[in-house]
């Protein structure tokens, strides 16, 4: 695993290095030439200002106690009359040039620079020594570059010291993050972190609060089926011991059905439990293409049964062809649950009419029962689970609209419950956005 702050320091400073080298490069080769014009303006103002009556006997004094190198060291100034030499230095012998102007000549394998006059009656010409000019202006050159290269290293240590205090928060919170333990869910620190990490930070303690929210609902969800089973355990307990003290076999037959029936109950509520885990906590579904209608109708051909022994009339009252893309046994068992709801809480020789109507990029499923319908103050809970409005003698676990609520949720589909304006009873629609033509 790669550090990031060694990635930026490296880069800065590799970076920083180049951006240095380049600078000093650059200033170096401007000093040299600026350096060597200048050289070149001295000797043309020297060149410039020797006439007829400059003395060169006079400058034969000023170097007659220096040596042939020292002499060297300086402009040699050269004239001709003629055929006749005058030098500033007595025993050089540099060759004059024929034309006006700068020029490179050579001396005993030392190149010289050297400007030269030609008047009409004399030649003037000013050199110089080629190694004192790459001298003069190597030692400009490197005062130029001299402060880059002190600069250069303090630079380095300002790169360290701003990445280690622009990583000091991202520490803080890898450090938070070490520190806890598995069930610390509180969300890591996000004062003071860069504006580029702070939405991941930020993602990770949205995730965070999911997770804690998930447990809390598992917690609580453990708690409510604890609670929730007790009741019908301890009835079966007592029917258990009932049927032990039973005198005669017909009390016994009463016994055992009511045994049974007990059973039956707790088997139902374990079942719808599992089922409401299971569609809480998966994530992944397999989907495909879905003839809505022909599903539906499997659906209220299923439980016909039951309506017809309590005496309600079941049916559809509108069907539209229609498909969508989504899991079969989910929706089958949404719809299961609504419909077996509706037939609960229907008194007997009630209506339950159900239709599949199609509305532009929708498809709409609609069961309206003939039931005493629901508190418009309790209509929010329904969907909570083991919430149950109706009075204890009615069968059911409180499990199954949360249910529906829950595949809903992971179908895209929205369930809507309000009562009936026509008459009494309750509503429920299911839509879906998915919507294909059949």
């Amino acid at each position: 695993m790669k550090s990031l702050k060694k990635q930026l320091i490296v880069w800065l400073l590799g970076l920083l290095t180049l951006v240095g080298l380049i600078t000093g490069g650059f200033s170096y080769w401007l000093a040299q030439n600026e350096v060597s014009s200048l050289l070149d303006h001295q000797l043309r103002l020297v060149g410039e200002s020797i006439d007829d009556g400059s003395k060169l006997p006079d400058m034969l004094r000023k170097y007659a106690g220096e040596s042939a190198l020292e002499r060297k060291n300086d402009f040699v100034i050269q004239v001709w009359h003629e055929k006749i030499m005058q030098a500033s230095h007595p025993d050089f012998g540099l060759a004059a040039a024929k034309t006006t102007g700068y020029s490179d000549l050579f001396l005993g394998g030392d190149k010289w620079r050297a400007y030269t006059i030609v008047y009409p009656d004399r030649t003037v010409q000013v050199s110089q020594s080629d190694r004192v000019r790459r001298d003069i202006a190597t030692d400009s050159a490197l005062r130029a570059i001299f402060p880059i290269a002190v600069l250069l290293p303090m630079i380095w240590m300002l790169v360290v010291i701003g990445v280690n205090r622009i990583m000091r928060p991202l520490a803080r919170v890898g450090e938070a993050a070490m520190q806890r333990d598995a069930e610390s869910l509180a969300p890591l620190p996000i004062d003071h972190v860069p504006a580029e990490v702070a939405p991941l930070i930020s993602e990770i303690n949205s995730l965070l609060e999911r997770i804690r929210e998930t447990l809390e609902s598992q917690r609580n969800f453990m708690l409510d089926a604890a609670h929730e089973l007790r009741t019908p355990l301890t009835a079966l307990q007592l029917q258990i011991e009932n049927l032990s003290h039973s005198d005669s076999l017909e009390d016994m037959d009463e016994r055992i059905a009511e045994l049974k029936s007990g059973i039956t109950r707790a088997s139902h509520l374990v079942g719808q439990l599992l089922k409401m885990a299971r569609y809480e906590s998966e994530k992944i579904t397999v989907r495909g293409g879905v003839d809505l209608a022909e599903l539906v109708k499997e659906c209220i051909g299923d439980l016909i049964p039951i309506a017809e022994r309590r005496g309600i009339d079941l049916g559809m009252t509108r069907c539209e062809a229609a498909s969508v893309w989504a899991n079969s046994g989910d929706l089958r068992i949404l719809f299961h649950n609504l419909i077996d709801n509706a037939i609960r809480y229907t008194p007997g020789q009630g209506q339950i009419d159900v239709s599949v109507i199609v509305s532009g990029t929708r498809v709409v499923v609609r069961i309206m029962d003939s039931g005493p319908g629901i508190a418009e103050t309790l209509l929010p809970r329904v969907f909570d689970r083991f919430f149950r409005v109706a009075p204890h003698e009615t069968e059911g676990s409180g499990v199954g609209l949360a249910i529906v609520k829950a595949i809903a949720g992971r179908e895209s589909a929205t369930v809507e419950l309000s009562n009936r304006q026509d008459r009494d009873g309750l509503k429920a629609e299911v839509i879906l956005n998915c919507y294909l033509p059949a």
